[in-house]
């Protein structure tokens, strides 16, 4: 479909504004951090009200995430079309097009924003004090992750930023809404989703490298160049199968953990893949562009059989 002769409306403009597809990086944590809760736990009783409003909680913050992402990007320039490096127009498109205002763009971030606090009070007033620190933590990051004065997303410190907020932190705040306890177990089994979802980010930083060079934004890519980023792509694909071998081998995980190997054909293709990325131009961006979805495809892929391994162990072999 070409967006500039049949722009979408309705429904298929709020879903493109607020780039639905990427939230299986808000779903899938909190659904393997609420696993990890009871099948570490084996007392407690799972919580459905509890993991519902965590749930609509994350993804708010995510929507609030990517709306400032947006903005902060289209003042920057950075989504601007650039036929010259053969780039169309980036993020969700809708600023940059002009089918959205930065005014509406403003007011669904607050609301998503405004929905998100609301359910971290009441989640820290049915829990506890962890909510709190987590929901000021996840703020911060959505919000400075390209808003100004921080904009950490152009110092090379968006990656860290995605592990920490959608792997780790999201992980952990299901796991402690629903047993009102910290542990730093939920911590360390967090990081395969944390390799994953920034191998998410890595890949479109991948493919952005030129592009992103020209505003003086820095990345890892930019920092390490084209050889050694992919090198880094592979080990986040490799890393998160090593890092649940790992964690079955200590029997911190249930075996049927493993499960998510069925998924090993998908990465070893995106690894292949990444050996022929275009050097340059509208093709380096079209292929870039796939190998990002196919990315988060995988992640996606990864989580719900992850997720679906832990539910078999908790309901027959725990």
């Amino acid at each position: 479909m070409n967006l500039e002769q049949t722009p979408p409306k309705g429904f298929k403009l709020w879903m493109m504004t607020i780039r639905a597809y990427a939230f299986p990086a808000s779903i899938i944590p909190v659904i393997y951090g609420s696993l990890l809760a009871v099948i570490l736990n084996r007392g407690i009783k799972f919580d459905f009200l509890i993991f519902f409003l965590t749930l609509i909680g994350s993804m708010c913050v995510h929507v609030g995430a990517n709306i400032v992402n947006d903005i902060f990007d289209y003042k920057k320039g950075i989504d601007k079309e650039n036929k010259e490096l053969g780039i169309p127009h980036g993020g969700s498109m809708v600023l940059s097009m002009g089918l959205v205002s930065i005014e509406k763009m403003k007011i669904i971030s607050i609301v998503s924003f405004v929905i998100s606090l609301i359910i971290g009070i009441i989640l820290w007033l049915m829990t506890g004090i962890w909510v709190l620190y987590l929901m000021i933590f996840g703020l911060f990051a959505s919000i400075f992750y390209t808003a100004t004065p921080l904009q950490l997303k152009y110092k090379a410190l968006g990656d860290i930023m995605v592990f920490l907020a959608f792997g780790t932190g999201m992980t952990f705040g299901a796991y402690y809404v629903q047993t009102k306890e910290f542990s730093w177990l939920p911590i360390v089994l967090s990081i395969p989703l944390g390799f994953l979802i920034d191998a998410i980010l890595h890949s479109n930083n991948m493919r952005d490298v030129k592009f992103d060079n020209s505003f003086g934004i820095k990345t890892i890519p930019i920092l390490v160049g084209e050889k050694l980023s992919k090198y880094f792509y592979y080990f986040l694909i490799i890393g998160a199968y090593l890092s649940i071998v790992i964690f079955v081998i200590l029997g911190l995980l249930p075996w049927p953990a493993l499960l998510n190997f069925i998924t090993l054909p998908t990465a070893i293709k995106l690894i292949k893949m990444a050996k022929n990325i275009p050097a340059n131009g509208i093709e380096r961006f079209e292929y870039g562009t796939k190998y990002n979805l196919l990315t988060a495809q995988f992640n996606m892929q990864f989580g719900l059989t992850l997720a679906s391994g832990l539910l078999v162990a908790y309901l027959f072999f725990l």
